[in-house]
């Protein structure tokens, strides 16, 4: 299992011992992926494995970017989306087709990217915004329908009400 330190730019993992997760334990350093960046904006969020669990896709708010692991030798680079800010939240990878949800940097909503084979490049081909999402922070796809929990961050804590946000999946019927 990878987990992302939204405080700290470092991936961390934890194995199954005897049934159970084990310990979390940093698994990979950030920083060297974009030297000079300031730790504290970083701000690491969604992440998602190829089915293999050879490949990881790590969502940076900070860097507005959206970063590529390799698990086997633990190299990161940056999934290249053209000029395209991509600081997601939380995101889904289907196939080839990487769903995420933006509320940085970018109009609030939903993107999605189809990637290369390798997971190493890709276009946003759909951009769904406008004031049916309050702060996004993750998603999930059932069918051919999408779901997006709005955070209302900018609320008082507990501050009802909550709400997911449901739309029909632009991609439903692609080879994914």
């Amino acid at each position: 299992m990878y987990v992302t330190d939204w405080a700290n730019p470092v991936v961390l993992r934890a194995g199954l011992r005897d049934g159970r997760v084990g310990p979390l334990e940093p698994w990979a350093d950030m920083r060297g992926a974009f030297p000079g960046f300031p730790d504290r904006y970083w701000l690491l969020n969604g992440i998602v494995a190829d089915p293999a669990g050879r490949t990881l896709l790590v969502a940076s708010n900070g860097t507005e970017a959206v970063w590529r692991i390799d698990t086997a030798t633990r190299e990161i680079g940056r999934l290249d989306l053209g000029e395209t800010s991509f600081g997601a939240d939380g995101m889904v990878l289907r196939g080839r087709t990487l769903y995420a949800v933006l509320n940085y940097g970018a109009p609030h909503g939903v993107y999605i990217a189809r990637l290369d084979a390798e997971l190493r490049t890709g276009t946003v081909v759909h951009r769904v915004t406008g004031d049916t999402f309050d702060l996004p922070t993750t998603l999930a796809r059932r069918g051919c329908r999408l779901y997006v929990v709005n955070s209302q961050n900018d609320e008082p804590p507990g501050t009802p009400p909550y709400t997911v946000t449901a739309l029909d999946d632009p991609m439903c019927g692609s080879d994914g």
